[in-house]
């Protein structure tokens, strides 16, 4: 591919963006992503909110059509259309996610450059994370296990080559900890990582430039936002415990 026919797809996926008309941009970004040639920060990053964007749509709209599943009485008619059209969203979001999957596997994960590799690890973890939130009811540990795997190596690599507050490495742990919060319902293990996220990322704030830095503080927001939902939950949880365990004692 010549650098003008890279361009002009690149520009048009930049129109697509604008435009909201995701499928266009997927189509786009994947035609420079199967070149084979290293992506700019700016590729990536397009590569990054195409594929998102897109199966933001589908997991929003499964999130909606399960909701209204579980309010229709089992024997209903309606009951099984919308369990069809359920599953119809599920195949989409598998085909989504395996592609982005099957992309960063094959041409991209084996970058030379760090950031990129850790960026593509937290992908992985992102989209294995999101095959998980349909099929933790039906499938084997692989899926979580894949998606686990992939967040720790791109955290180790982050430990060892990111700052505490580089936008890239708070995200990761953001994203992490949601997957032990929500998927593995390891709830204290994704409280204490958000906690110490927060406290070695505000001691190092100031060493990022001001765009980085504007990046990194609303991460740090948001995990500060996670870590208040989350620790009154824990308590709940350990109350009840204690509560429990005292009943089995009388």
């Amino acid at each position: 591919m010549s650098s003008d026919d890279r361009r002009t797809l690149l520009e048009r996926a930049q129109l697509a963006e604008e435009a909201g008309r995701w499928e266009d941009m997927v189509s786009h970004i994947r035609a420079i992503v199967v070149t084979g040639q290293e992506l700019t920060v700016e590729e990536r990053n397009l590569f990054a909110n195409a594929y998102k964007n897109h199966v933001g749509n589908k997991r929003a709209a499964w999130r909606v059509i399960s909701t209204i599943e579980q309010k229709i009485d089992s024997s209903s008619r309606r009951r099984d259309l919308s369990r069809e059209y359920r599953m119809k969203i599920e195949d989409e979001l598998k085909a989504c996610c395996n592609e982005v999957l099957h992309l960063i596997d094959t041409y991209l994960i084996h970058t030379i450059d760090v950031e990129n590799k850790i960026f593509y690890h937290k992908m992985q973890g992102d989209y294995f994370r999101y095959l998980s939130e349909f099929s933790r009811y039906t499938t084997s540990d692989r899926v979580f296990d894949s998606a686990k795997v992939a967040y720790a190596h791109a955290l180790e690599l982050a430990r060892e080559h990111l700052s505490a507050s580089h936008p890239l490495r708070l995200g990761l742990v953001l994203n992490f900890s949601v997957f032990h919060f929500e998927i593995l319902e390891s709830h204290e293990i994704a409280c204490d990582m958000a906690k110490d996220a927060v406290s070695a990322g505000v001691n190092e704030l100031n060493i990022q430039p001001e765009e980085a830095r504007k990046d990194s503080a609303l991460l740090l927001e948001l995990l500060k936002d996670n870590i208040k939902i989350w620790s009154a939950e824990v308590d709940s949880e350990q109350q009840l415990h204690r509560a429990t365990v005292r009943s089995n004692f009388r």
